[in-house]
């Protein structure tokens, strides 16, 4: 059994270190028009955005975020909806989905924003609730009618880009909503082909900041086999904005090491800068797994 383990692990080693060597983690900033249409909504983005996933199926909620990154901005939006699963019979406090989820979440925002100011306004037939902290802004909008809510948000440092307004008003939440069809997205968070120089930074020091870190799948192999541990990523965060490569530090078996590399290539940050210069940071990403 060890060695076909450690078999396991060094051809898990072998092929995802090779793939970090040549895999594309830039591209060109060009906003379009994206779409999901089964959830009736578009909007203007400057690349193929990734897409995470998260269920919470004990209080039977499900959400698909969508972030790009562009000149040292992430645009995203969120999606959460009541969940098609059944809550199973382990869940610790079983909740229904209802109004109240989407007032749990404006309070965990207001508590993650730290000092926001909250204004309510209207686009269109559009009722958005708007939350800004000191370098995030969120746009809610709850369309319980039909069992979800919509989260636009933007994380940078400057909020009076015009860019930012322009993703604003390019909100479409409606069943024609035109664009070009997401789908699973892109593969790993694209960084920028060029680098922007902010003149107005000289003296100031900014660190790597992480936005998102998506969590990994635990696999089937591994929950029958009872494996459980952590894996150990080297991931360097380019100054682009892109994850340019990823080093397996320590690993597990049966899908664990293929879970973590995946989820560490979606990883959303903003790159660390110095005198307003963005510069690449490696740093050890881990990923924890329990059986359950």
């Amino acid at each position: 059994m060890f060695r076909q383990v450690s078999f396991l692990l060094l051809i898990c080693f072998a092929s995802l270190s090779a793939f970090a060597q040549t895999e594309k983690y830039t591209a060109p900033v060009k906003w379009e028009r994206y779409k999901v249409s089964n959830k009736d909504v578009s909007v203007l983005l400057p690349k193929l955005p990734v897409v995470i996933e998260n269920s919470y199926i004990c209080q039977e909620e499900e959400t698909r975020r969508y972030a790009a990154y562009a000149d040292q901005t992430v645009y995203g939006f969120t999606v959460t909806s009541k969940s098609k699963q059944k809550a199973p019979f382990g869940c610790p406090q079983k909740k229904k989905f209802d109004e109240k989820n989407f007032e749990a979440r404006l309070n965990q925002l207001k508590d993650q924003l730290k000092e926001s100011t909250e204004t309510n306004f209207t686009q269109g037939d559009l009722l958005i609730k708007k939350l800004s902290g000191m370098d995030s802004i969120y746009w809610l909008i709850n369309d319980f009618d039909n069992q979800r809510w919509f989260e636009f948000w933007v994380t940078e440092e400057n909020s009076k880009k015009s860019e930012i307004e322009n993703f604003l008003k390019s909100i479409e939440i409606n069943k024609t909503a035109q664009g070009i069809e997401i789908g699973n997205g892109a593969n790993q968070l694209l960084g920028d082909e060029t680098i922007k120089i902010d003149d107005s930074q000289k003296g100031a020091t900014t660190a790597l900041r992480i936005v998102i870190k998506p969590p990994p799948r635990y696999t089937d192999a591994a929950r029958q086999n009872q494996i459980q541990g952590t894996v150990d990523l080297k991931v360097t965060f380019s100054a682009n904005g892109g994850i340019a490569k990823i080093e397996i530090v320590k690993a597990l078996p049966y899908g664990l090491a293929e879970q973590a590399y995946a989820a560490a290539r979606k990883i959303v940050f903003i790159p660390a800068r110095k005198n307003g210069i963005t510069y690449a940071v490696s740093k050890t990403v881990q990923y924890s797994f329990t059986v359950y």
